[in-house]
């Protein structure tokens, strides 16, 4: 099994928490391997996540990172995202010719379960396998999509990178970032669905497989209320997602706020990372801020004063439709600049 992680210095430790808990759920996959993206990785936290694989028996290989507007000769939007989120585009050439399945983890992901199920499942004809990201399909329409048209979340991903290579996936990716002037809703996320999507090779796996914060933020009835998704899990996905997720992904939401490296994270499952915290090298590490600026505070607080049903109807109409129209009108603004 060959898992891949991509981190900046400021997200080696939340990287390493991960990993462990890869670790500990996986002793029984006889080969895993990590390649470890590094986007500035210091030598302290790089000592420290080889020593969280040295205590498991486990490989890691760091890869340097490459620069994602250097690649693509122009500048790149990265918004909120550290530029690291763009490396799993360029996988196929940073990993050797014999990696040629690759899971791809975010680094604020918890893994609870084995993974072999998630490894070992099909491609059919897909080349790359992700979570439904549960969007209205108005985000795969700005991305010049059918609004049915899946669009799976990144932070989890199976990749064919067999055939990425042999199909020429990453210069697909950056002609596509380059036809839209380097500036993606949801950066690599949306390069991948814009790219992938438009040949039919994404994929959905179980929500259970990379369960985002909203899905345990929301009762079922009022998730799809909020973010009036597509391509909707069913309750019983929903279900098997929150009560047993086997990849928990520590997304930001605005109902709750924190993550579980900031005090008082709500998440039912932070006791679960601050475990792995505790056993791992970076136990002496304090929660980190919140990093939120006073516009978001100021979101979550509102979410919770409002009358429940004014709130999922604010923020559904937010969600689901102002933000994807607006960035569309910023799109073909910018489009029409460049001729």
């Amino acid at each position: 099994m060959n898992v891949v992680y991509a981190s900046s210095g400021g997200y080696a430790e939340i990287a390493g928490i991960s990993m462990r808990s890869l670790f500990e759920s996986n002793r029984d996959v006889e080969e895993l391997a990590v390649w470890m993206v590094d986007c500035g990785i210091g030598g302290e936290n790089r000592q420290k996540l080889l020593s969280v694989a040295a205590e498991y028996g486990r490989a890691l290989f760091f890869v340097r990172g490459v620069d994602p507007a250097e690649r693509a000769g122009i500048s790149v939007a990265a918004g909120r995202w550290h530029p690291a989120t763009f490396q799993r585009l360029f996988l196929g050439s940073l990993l050797p010719p014999e990696a040629e399945r690759v899971l791809y983890l975010d680094c604020d992901t918890l893994v609870r379960r084995p993974l072999a199920p998630l490894w070992e499942r099909p491609f059919g004809p897909s080349s790359a396998l992700g979570v439904d990201d549960c969007r209205s399909g108005r985000y795969a329409a700005e991305l010049g999509l059918p609004p049915d048209a899946p669009y799976v979340g990144s932070g989890v991903l199976l990749l064919n990178l067999a055939r990425w290579r042999r199909e020429g996936t990453e210069d697909r990716c950056l002609a596509f970032l380059r036809a839209r002037g380097g500036d993606v809703t949801y950066v690599d996320q949306g390069v991948l669905n814009g790219t992938l999507g438009a040949l039919g090779q994404t994929g959905a796996l179980p929500p259970r497989f990379g369960a985002p914060t909203v899905l345990f933020d929301f009762p079922y009835r009022d998730l799809l209320r909020l973010r009036r998704p597509a391509h909707p899990p069913t309750e019983a996905e929903w279900r098997a997602a929150v009560e047993d997720p086997a990849v928990v992904h520590f997304t930001a939401c605005f109902y709750s706020g924190s993550r579980p490296w900031n005090e008082d994270c709500p998440h039912p499952f932070a006791a679960e990372y601050l475990a792995h915290k505790a056993a791992s090298p970076w136990r002496e590490e304090p929660p980190r801020p919140d990093g939120r600026g006073p516009a978001g505070r100021l979101t979550t607080a509102a979410a919770h004063l409002l009358p429940r049903g004014l709130m999922l109807a604010v923020m559904s109409f937010l969600h689901a439709r102002a933000y994807p129209w607006a960035r569309g009108v910023k799109s073909r603004m910018r489009r029409r600049r460049r001729g």
